[in-house]
């Protein structure tokens, strides 16, 4: 949980370590939709709606479970998984050129 800060610099340090957290799993992230993009044989399962819903939903959960923003993770991680597939999409173009 968050740390209670009194001043903005300290407010200022925590976001800088959060994501300093945050971008490294991204990126890890990122590699799995290559990987993705790589394994899947027909363009036409890149975008799978029941995963996207699927995801958005286990998201929302966790949001739930910390007592989070679940509005705001719901449209971070739509926009991440847009993103992602459109990404998986360029993957896979230039596999199967």
């Amino acid at each position: 949980m968050a740390r209670s800060c009194t001043t903005m610099a300290e407010v200022r340090e925590e976001i800088d370590r959060v994501d300093r957290l945050i971008v490294p799993l991204l990126a890890e992230r990122l590699e799995y939709i290559k990987q993705a993009g790589r394994i899947k044989q027909d363009r036409n399962v890149v975008r799978d709606n029941w995963r996207i819903e699927d995801v958005v939903s286990k998201c929302k959960a966790t949001a739930s479970s910390l007592d989070a923003d679940e509005k705001m993770v719901e449209d971070i991680y739509r926009f991440i998984i847009e993103w992602s597939i459109n990404h998986e999409f360029d993957v896979w173009d230039d596999i199967h050129k």
